[in-house]
């Protein structure tokens, strides 16, 4: 299945009860010590508050000394055996993946650059989540014949209006498990709150052990130095000190604020879009 359509839904995977509350407790202190790796989604000036979208290593001992144990538990090496029939492979990524206060919906795009099964994503749900969507392997070309320009990531075209016979939109349920070619187009999507890892795992030509400590990089360990994340991290990380409290981030917070209830740009797009090209009322309360 993998192989044809590009991805798997595995029903009832786990229970996600106690990895749940790890993860809370992750985001928790998270905000507590400011964690700088991290990605921030139309913050909201709230003191002692940070709207995270997400965690980057949130195994790291100074956020969670037992997450890594409760991921290795899932034994998500043999899932990946399983369905992909790599014999060798490594994590490359992990995020808590987090909406607190917004709807969210990314652009239409690809997490590798082709989809000959080189490069997977896992998607483990801690909370029930609707809208997700993918592009089918076996609809791939219907999508290239119609829509040649979303071959490639394109910001311009992100937004596309796709008809809703071109991608499978997900309806998944806590404990439930995603696997799906990291090359295929998809978008985020979700009204409300959500949670969930987003996991990388890339096929590899070297041998590697199936310990779940060994097939995840350096960076992604618990013990991960201070040098090592910041090599890794590059630019999703959080300035608490300039962004947090400038004057300037605070204004624009009441700016998003306010576009998000009564998105008047957005409406002005929508009209001028006559044969409703694009979708224009993502991140909106209006989104659908």
């Amino acid at each position: 299945m993998l192989d044809k359509e590009g991805f798997v839904l595995i029903k009832n995977f786990f229970d996600p009860k106690k990895i749940l509350i790890e993860s809370n407790n992750t985001l928790l202190k998270a905000q507590q010590i400011r964690w700088r790796y991290a990605k921030i989604y139309h913050n909201i000036f709230i003191n002692n508050f940070v709207n995270f979208f997400s965690i980057r290593y949130p195994g790291h001992k100074k956020l969670n000394n037992n997450l890594n144990n409760y991921l290795a538990e899932l034994n998500l090496q043999n899932l990946i055996s399983k369905y992909t029939k790599w014999k060798n492979f490594k994590i490359t990524q992990i995020e808590l993946q987090h909406n607190e206060k917004y709807n969210y919906q990314s652009t239409w795009h690809r997490d590798w650059h082709n989809s000959n099964l080189e490069n997977i994503v896992i998607i483990i749900y801690l909370t029930d989540e609707k809208g997700f969507r993918l592009v089918k392997k076996n609809d791939e070309k219907k999508l290239q014949d119609n829509y040649e320009f979303l071959r490639e990531k394109s910001y311009k075209h992100g937004y596309t209006n796709l008809p809703k016979d071109f991608y499978h939109e997900f309806d998944v349920n806590s404990g439930d498990i995603v696997l799906f070619d990291a090359g295929l187009l998809h978008q985020g999507f979700v009204k409300g709150k959500r949670t969930h890892f987003f996991i990388r795992c890339q096929k590899i030509k070297n041998e590697t052990s199936k310990n779940f400590d060994e097939i995840i990089e350096d960076h992604l360990k618990v013990d991960a130095s201070d040098e090592v994340l910041e090599q890794d991290a590059r630019k999703d990380s959080y300035n608490y000190d300039i962004n947090y409290f400038s004057l300037k981030n605070r204004i624009k917070s009441l700016i998003y604020l306010v576009l998000y209830f009564i998105p008047i740009h957005k409406i002005f797009r929508f009209l001028k879009d006559r044969k409703k090209k694009f979708i224009h009322f993502h991140y909106s309360f209006f989104q659908k």
